[in-house]
């Protein structure tokens, strides 16, 4: 029997806008499956993290900030209900999808109680699953902008960064740098990762180290902390007690 079925039309989806959400993890044991479902989210759009089991998870160590999860609850090894709840220790808004040969109501509901937001009985529709990300990004990007809004807000077309009323001014490539830490709170940025972002053979991981000291400079402004991760990269804490980012206090 299947385990999925696809649509008759399974043409691409245009995204209309570029998502602040683009990125998909799938834990999958089964091969065909996960890698139907990496062909079709990439298709539209996604990057796609595709892994055969939880351990080979884990040991890639990487929890992104937000993102979404495809999730097969039956998995060799650790299952993945058990990562849903590992997952949700430290990751309460990224959606997470199950995926299952189990179809009972009892086996739904445990599902969903360990933190899954949806869950899809196998053999399921592409389209479907396809449709319920974009919706279930479109939702998380507004959640994350709203929450963005309350500290620090973004100007993608100056270049700036306004934070209670103050603006900083910056170069597009510092921009780039402060833009991506900002939408990855908590989460170490590798100095690779802040290369690869930009389009051209000059940028290194020396002139990175460089854009950072001067942003430091110009972000001092506002209070605003790049923290160094020594020998990975850099990362930007969100204080979620006070719903903004980790602002230094005005010196007295």
């Amino acid at each position: 029997m299947p385990v999925y079925n696809r649509s008759e039309n399974n043409s691409r989806v245009e995204m209309e806008n570029k998502e602040s959400v683009d990125k998909v993890v799938i834990i999958e044991d089964e091969k065909d499956v996960g890698e139907t479902l990496k062909f079709i989210l990439e298709k539209n759009g996604f990057s796609v993290d595709f892994y055969l089991s939880a351990e080979e998870f884990f040991l890639t160590k990487k929890f992104y900030s937000t993102c979404v999860y495809i999730i097969d609850s039956i998995l060799p090894g650790i299952q993945g209900e058990d990562v849903i709840r590992t997952v949700r220790l430290k990751d309460k808004l990224s959606p997470i999808f199950i995926i299952s040969g189990k179809v009972e109501g009892q086996d739904i509901s445990q599902g969903l109680a360990c933190g899954a937001d949806d869950y899809l009985p196998k053999p399921f529709n592409t389209d479907h699953l396809l449709q319920k990300v974009r919706n279930a990004v479109h939702k998380t990007n507004i959640i994350l902008e709203n929450h963005m809004n309350v500290g620090i807000k973004l100007l993608p077309e100056a270049n700036s960064v306004l934070y209670d009323g103050i603006t900083v001014n910056l170069t597009s490539r510092e921009y780039l740098i402060v833009d991506k830490l900002i939408k990855s709170p908590g989460k170490i940025v590798t100095r690779e990762e802040l290369v690869g972002d930009f389009d051209d053979s000059e940028t290194t991981v020396r002139t990175i180290d460089v854009h950072v000291s001067s942003l430091r400079k110009k972000l001092e402004k506002i209070r605003l902390v790049i923290d160094t991760v020594r020998g990975k990269g850099y990362k930007i804490e969100l204080n979620t007690s006070e719903n903004s980012f980790n602002v230094k206090s005005p010196l007295k």
